[in-house]
This record gives C-alpha cells, sequence and structure tokens, in this order.
C-alpha cells in the first residue's frame, strides 16, 4: 500500500519500509568487527597535542575523528553513524586496556549487543601498539596507582574477589543531553552561549582551566557542523552520481536537511529527528558506552510531529516510518571493552526514552507522538532504544491499553516507572541545589537503565562504587577471608561460630559491611578524579545545563544537577542467605556452622540435603513477615553505612541505585556457593527485590508486596524489579486489567519499577537449541532489553529459571 507523498518531502516512501527491513537484517545477520580509526586518531592526536591541556587534547581528537571518518550512505534518510560500517564499533582503551592483553588471543570471542567482535590482523596489530602506549596511563591504572600510594594496599584485590566490578575502568553515559536546546538553537546558538561565557570570564591565571574549556567546546561544536555538512556534500556528490529522479531528490534533501541542523533548528519534523540524531550520535563518538539516554523524546520533539501533522506535509504513517528509521541507527550503536563489561552489561547501550509522567500543573503528559513511539517498537522488536513508561493515575485508558500491547509483543517493554517516586526523590534529592516542582514534575528521566536523574541538567558520569552485596555474606561466615582468592580481605572482627545469637552475627555483618564501604568509596572517588583528569567529555559537557555557565566540564561536577551512581547489586541474594543462616542455624538447629560451611566449601557436590534445605529455607517474594523486615533492614543498614562513608564526589549527599545490570552474572564465578542453596558460579539474583529464580512460589501478589516493602524509592535512586508472565496471562482485555491492576497495586504500595517479560521458559530452552531460528528474540534482562541468543548462557539460563506467572498470578518455575 502506498503511502501518500507530503508536500516537502523527497523521501521514496513506497520503498523505504524494505529499506528499513533489509537494514535490520544486515545488523542481526554481519558480525560485529572493531574499527580501527579511532583508535589510529588517537595516537595521531595525542602526539600532535603535547604540551596542549587535556581539554584541549579531547577536543582535537573528537575533531580529528569527524573531519576524518570514513561516513557511507546506506539508503536510511537518517545519517550518521558510529564507526566507518555497517556493525562496526570503536575502542576506547583509555579508560582501560588490559582487555587488549587479555582478550585477544583468546578463542572466545566476547560479545556485544550484536554479537560476537571480531578484529582484523591490522585492528590487533593497533591495538597492541595502543595498549604499549596506555598501560599505566589509563585512568583505571592511574586510580589503583593512587590506591597504593595513599593506602598501601592492592585496589585490584577488591575486584579479584568479587566485592566489587572494576572502578572507573569503561567508558560511560548514564545520562541525558539537553536535546531540546540544540532543537531550540542549534549549534551556533550553543557557540554564542560559549563564546558570551568567554568573554565574560576575567582573563587570569586562576581561571586557566576554564579558559581552556571553553576553547576546547568552540573546537567540538564547529566539529560537528563540519561533521554535518560532510553528510550534505556526500548527498550531493552520490546525486550528482545518481540517474533515478526519485533517488536523486530524496539524496539532495538529505544534503539540505544536513546544512541545516543540527547547525540551525530544525524546521520540520524530518529536521528534528536528523537533529536529534545528530547530536546522539556525536555524544557517542565522544565517549560510547552505557547509558545515553533520549530522556522525554515524545515531548520535546512533540511540537514539530503536531506543525506537520496540522500542515499536512507529513500523515501519521510517514511519522511512524520515520521512526524505524531512528530505531535501526540507535540498534548500530554498540560497544565493547572486553571480556568484563561484556558480562556486567550484556551489550546493554542504555538508550533509554522516558514516557508519560506529569506537566509542569501535575496533569497527565502523555500525547499522540508517544502511542506512536509505542507503535514503532511493536513494529520494529529492537532491543535499542528501549521505553520506559512513567506511571501516573492521570493516563487514559487507551495510552495504558497501548503500554500493555508492547509487554505483549515479548522485548520487556515499556520498563513502568512510579512518576509520584520519582517526583518525590527528585526534590529530595536536589532540594539544596533549589530544584523547583515544575523541575521534579517535567524532568525525572532514566538514565540509562532503571536509575533517575534530571533531564539535561544532569549526569551520571562519575562512580561510588558497584557492591555485589552478597559477597558480604562470605566475609561475616570466613571473618573477612574470601575462599575464591583465598586472601584476608579485610581485618578480622569476629568468627561466625562465636556468634551466639543471630543479632551478633548480623551486627559483626555491619563491621564487616563498614570495611567493604570504605574501601569501595575510597578507590572510586580516586576513579572520578582521573576522568576528570584524563577523559574529560567536551561535547556532552555543552549540552547539560551548568558547564557552560560555570566553566566546568561534567566530571568536574559543572552539571546543575549532578550525581554518583552507585549500581547495588544481588542484595536479594544476601537476604535470603542471611535468613537461611538464622532459619537453619540460630532458630531451627538443624544444621551447625561446621556443617554449613563443609558443604559451602564442597558447592553441595555430596551435600545435596543440605543444599535442598538452605534452598526450602523462606524466601523474600513470599509475603513472609519476618523475612520482609530483614529485607527491609538490610537495605537501610547497606544505605546508612554507605552513606556513613561521606558525601559523593562533588559533595552531595551519596545515593545508591539498587539494581543489577549484568553484575549478577559477572560476580557469579567470584562468588562461593551460599546459604540459600546457590551454587558457585551461578547467577546470582536478578534487579534488586527480584525473588530468587523459582523461589517466589505463593502468588504475584506476594511477590509484589515483598518487593515494595524492601527499598525506600525515594532515599534510593531507584528499586528494580521483573517478572516473567506467559503470552496467554496477557491475552484479551482481562489480561490487560490484571497487568493494570498489578501495576497500580505495586505502586500504590510504594514499588519504584517494575517490568516483565511475556515469553515462555519452552521457548527459550528452545531458542538456546536452535539460535539460528530465534535472531530476533528479545528477553528483559535487567533495565534493559537484550537478543536473547547473544547473551551469555549463565544469564539466559537465570532468565528461564525465573517463576512464569499465568492470569490468575500463580507462577511456576
Amino acid at each position: 500500500m502506498g503511502i501518500k507523498q507530503p508536500r516537502g518531502y523527497a523521501i521514496d516512501w513506497s520503498t523505504l519500509e524494505q529499506r528499513i527491513t533489509d537494514l535490520k537484517a544486515s545488523l542481526l545477520d554481519t558480525s560485529q568487527n572493531m574499527d580501527p580509526e579511532r583508535l589510529q586518531y588517537l595516537v595521531e592526536t595525542y602526539e600532535e597535542c603535547k604540551g596542549e591541556s587535556v581539554f584541549i587534547t579531547r577536543a582535537r581528537l573528537f575533531e580529528k575523528v569527524l573531519t576524518n571518518k570514513k561516513i557511507y550512505l546506506d539508503g536510511n534518510p537518517i545519517v550518521g553513524s558510529l564507526a566507518g560500517g555497517t556493525a562496526m564499533i570503536y575502542a576506547y582503551p583509555e579508560w582501560q586496556c588490559n582487555w587488549i592483553k587479555d582478550d585477544l588471543d583468546s578463542d572466545k570471542l566476547a560479545l556485544s549487543s550484536l554479537g560476537e567482535v571480531r578484529f582484523s590482523d591490522d585492528t590487533k596489530e593497533t591495538l597492541k601498539k595502543v595498549y604499549k602506549t596506555w598501560k599505566g596511563k589509563t585512568t583505571y591504572d592511574r586510580a589503583n596507582k593512587m590506591y597504593k600510594e595513599l593506602y598501601g594496599k592492592n585496589a585490584e584485590l577488591l575486584v579479584k574477589c568479587g566485592w566489587i566490578y572494576p572502578v572507573n575502568d569503561n567508558s560511560t553515559g548514564s545520562g541525558v543531553a539537553d536535546y531540546p536546546v540544540v532543537l531550540q538553537k542549534g549549534i551556533r546558538g550553543l557557540l554564542e552561549d560559549v563564546d558570551a561565557a568567554y568573554q565574560a570570564l576575567p582573563k587570569h591565571a586562576t581561571n586557566w582551566r576554564k579558559i581552556e574549556f571553553y576553547r576546547a567546546c568552540k573546537i567540538a561544536l564547529n566539529a560537528v557542523i563540519t561533521y554535518a555538512h560532510r553528510y550534505a556534500d556526500l548527498a550531493e556528490e552520490s546525486a550528482r552520481a545518481e540517474t533515478d529522479p526519485q533517488k536523486q531528490a530524496e539524496l539532495m534533501e538529505i544534503a539540505e536537511v544536513c546544512r541545516q541542523v543540527p547547525e540551525l533548528p530544525p524546521r520540520n519534523f524530518r529536521e528534528a529527528i536528523q537533529s536529534f540524531w545528530f547530536t546522539h550520535c556525536c555524544i557517542e563518538i565522544e565517549q560510547c558506552g552505557c547509558g545515553h539516554s533520549l530522556g522525554r523524546y515524545g515531548q520535546y520533539m512533540y511540537p514539530f510531529y503536531k506543525k506537520d501533522i496540522d500542515a499536512g506535509t507529513l500523515t501519521r504513517d510517514q511519522a511512524l516510518t520515520l521512526l524505524k528509521c531512528q530505531w535501526v541507527k540507535h540498534l548500530e550503536i554498540a560497544v565493547y571493552q572486553g571480556d568484563a563489561y561484556a558480562k556486567a552489561f550484556s551489550g546493554h547501550t542504555g538508550q533509554t526514552i522516558s514516557l508519560g509522567g506529569y506537566t509542569a500543573d501535575g496533569d497527565d503528559a502523555s500525547n499522540e507522538l508517544e502511542m506512536l513511539l509505542m507503535d514503532t517498537q511493536i513494529a520494529m522488536h529492537n532491543i535499542q532504544p528501549t521505553l520506559a513508561l512513567f506511571y501516573t493515575p492521570k493516563m487514559k485508558p487507551e495510552y495504558l491499553e497501548k503500554a500493555v500491547d508492547v509487554v505483549r509483543h515479548g522485548t520487556g517493554q515499556p520498563q513502568f516507572m512510579n512518576m509520584d517516586a520519582a517526583v518525590a526523590r527528585s526534590l529530595v534529592r536536589f532540594a539544596s541545589r533549589g530544584i523547583t516542582l515544575d523541575e521534579a514534575r517535567t524532568l525525572p528521566v532514566i538514565f540509562g537503565c532503571v536509575g533517575t536523574g534530571i533531564q539535561g541538567k544532569g549526569s551520571y558520569v562519575t562512580f561510588e562504587g558497584q557492591p555485589n552485596l552478597a559477597k558480604l555474606v562470605e566475609f561475616v561466615m570466613y571473618n573477612g577471608f574470601d575462599p575464591h582468592t583465598r586472601k584476608q580481605v579485610f581485618p578480622e572482627v569476629k568468627a561466625a561460630e562465636d556468634c551466639a545469637t543471630f543479632e551478633e552475627l548480623y551486627q559483626t555483618l555491619l563491621v564487616h559491611m563498614d570495611h567493604a564501604y570504605d574501601a569501595q568509596r575510597k578507590i572510586s572517588d580516586l576513579g572520578n578524579s582521573t576522568r576528570e583528569e584524563i577523559v574529560p567529555n567536551i561535547f556532552r559537557s555543552c549540552l547539560l545545563d551548568g558547564c557552560i555557565e560555570s566553566g566546568l566540564c561534567e566530571e568536574a561536577g559543572g552539571p546543575r544537577y549532578s550525581q554518583s551512581l552507585c549500581i547495588t547489586s544481588t542484595g536479594i541474594d544476601a537476604v535470603n542467605s542471611l535468613y537461611g543462616i538464622k532459619h537453619l542455624i540460630y532458630d531451627t538447629k538443624k544444621l551447625s556452622w561446621a556443617q554449613l560451611k563443609e558443604a559451602l566449601a564442597a558447592n553441595f557436590e555430596g551435600f545435596a540435603e543440605i543444599q535442598k534445605m538452605c534452598y526450602e529455607a523462606p524466601k523474600h517474594g513470599n509475603d513472609i513477615e519476618d523475612v520482609d523486615q530483614l529485607t527491609r533492614r538490610f537495605f537501610r543498614d547497606v544505605e546508612r553505612i554507605y552513606r556513613s562513608h561521606g558525601p559523593d564526589y562533588f559533595g552531595y549527599e551519596a545515593h545508591m541505585d539498587p539494581f543489577s545490570l549484568s553484575y549478577h552474572n559477572y560476580f557469579a564465578p567470584m562468588t562461593g556457593a551460599l546459604p540459600n542453596g546457590r551454587r558457585k558460579g551461578v547467577a546470582l539474583t536478578d534487579a534488586s527485590v527480584s525473588a530468587m529464580p523459582g523461589t517466589d512460589t505463593h502468588g504475584s501478589t506476594a511477590l509484589i508486596k515483598s518487593a515494595a516493602r524492601a527499598i525506600d524509592t525515594v532515599r534510593n535512586n531507584c528499586n528494580h524489579m521483573n517478572m516473567k508472565f506467559l503470552p496467554s496471562a496477557l491475552e484479551g482485555p482481562a489480561g490487560s486489567r490484571m497487568l493494570l491492576n498489578l501495576i497500580k497495586t505495586y505502586f500504590d504500595l510504594g514499588g519504584g519499577h517494575i517490568q516483565f517479560n511475556c515469553v515462555s521458559s519452552e521457548t527459550l530452552r528452545d531458542a538456546k537449541v536452535k539460535p539460528q531460528d530465534y535472531k530476533d528474540l528479545v528477553v528483559r534482562v535487567a533495565g534493559f532489553s537484550s537478543y536473547f541468543t547473544r547473551l551469555y548462557e549463565g544469564v539466559q539460563d537465570e532468565i528461564i529459571k525465573r517463576t512464569e506467572y499465568n492470569n490468575q498470578g500463580e507462577g511456576a518455575a
């Protein structure tokens, strides 16, 4: 069926749907390859910029990439790509380069979001040269060296024992740029802002860093304009060689669009999409990592959409097709930073769109374009971008029904966020910085996965550590000793066997927790300091409110609402293990410490009965008051002790982010068998308040009641909850009512986040056996979706084991 040609649009709509299909298929069918061009530009720039400030050096690197990188046209009217070819990715070794030595000669290639990453022989040689140059100079190496000098200890032991994920070893996104400001004034307008701030700054030695920052901003912003104009030149050149009038017209329109945006404000919806994409793509090029989210895309793009619809220059179907073109571009974005990163992030790039929420007046903010975004996801079945719906009681029934329809289509989207909790959290967290009620209502968005921040005014670029809370159980059982590394990681406190009561054991646990967080916070803040000194973002800083005004990059706290990130996972494993100890050793006295430790040391081999006792002990997720009280107490104590070690890197009150990414898989080999019945090497529990797979046996209502009690979603930056439903459970109006009632009840109880897989375990098992038949099978892993067949086996098995619920709220493992 043909689509009516709008006035002023030269796109060949008759062929575009097939082009979209072919482009996505090529991404899923093509191996990921490392593009070496950024590595070469990295070497050249640092040689050319000797003696320059780090700000100028980083800006010149960004400029060199955008000015020289290979560009191409592939039939998508939205242009701009991360690297120099389809399914190609860049490396960012300035953060950590050990993976070059460790991974290049490995027989098994690590995974990105689209599959295995391959390296040509020439790329391997370039990587080896980069390794020799950067080893000892990366942010990771510098932080570890400072930790050794200051505290006389080896920070890498904290990683090897499984207490924390490597601090500061990867480039990161984790924030939402001020895309609306680019749409309103263009890059040219931002250059004027930088110039005004530069002119107003006293030219004094004390302002040297700010002067250099402003100089760097000008270089970076002009480079983005140059990049867009290169595409205009390429499109014009291609048009001159084209004999088909329709294709020629489409190419000339691409050229016209790229001359206009992002340098100047867009004039229509098509230009607005291209302006957004150039901005987003350049952010990814500067520092590709997890968490460059889109924010309230449906809100800031809506005026352009409505203008075209009202003028008759665009139909709804055509807008849907343009959004599909954009969806393909998001799928191209992938990042590889070694095997450890791949296991912890499962290829997630965190390009999240926040839907719904409130207007400044507290009314329902949902609109027609957001409905279209959900239709785009239904049609495309993508893992990126991912959708997050900020639920309010004021949402229209048809809007919520559309969201349920997206869930039914099995991509694990959208995730549902409690908007009232997000508003309250924003008012509390940023009260000292003068946040307004209007801002708290209109700007909370997902920063990457699950945690929230303020759109265009904050970022997650600094970390306060990513701890494995289950490891605390081992520290209290073995008195600071780690069975995995056979090292005494933290000071001895008291032998578990000497604790006469569970309360005494718990108080001993808190002392070990204090030791662990002390070390974590120290190495984290050292790592944060190296980001500012070695890899400051220049372009992205220009797009965060406060940076241009203050003359500070985001790594220095320039954004108005800066915040640090502390991904906190495996807490439910810790609670279930502690309760298992309480139940089996102290309450029923079914086991002695000697019996339990012997079974754990053997990874339960030959101790099936003890493993069964551990597994069948009362668990989180079943509305058991005693268990829920311990869960709440544990998370409160974790938060209290974490905060007791001082403010975050920017001097503000530290907040935790209880969610998992795929850290529950990454930490699995380093975490021994636990008193919850889990064996060493098996993935730990996902999310932060999900049930241990297969142990939520009292139904869905019991599960959400336990989950809502577990974590204070105002004092913490999120909670994180996964559920799995059989597809039949969500069929028809009854299925919609059941799901929406579940969400409303959970949020009424104080829950902050919930998301759903709508796929049977039977289908997932079949996909493991016949991956070639399930290339497009999408599942929800944590705060993100992934192609199931491209996940590590440990993550696949954990998802399969999750309890699947029917339409009566009854579950079966």
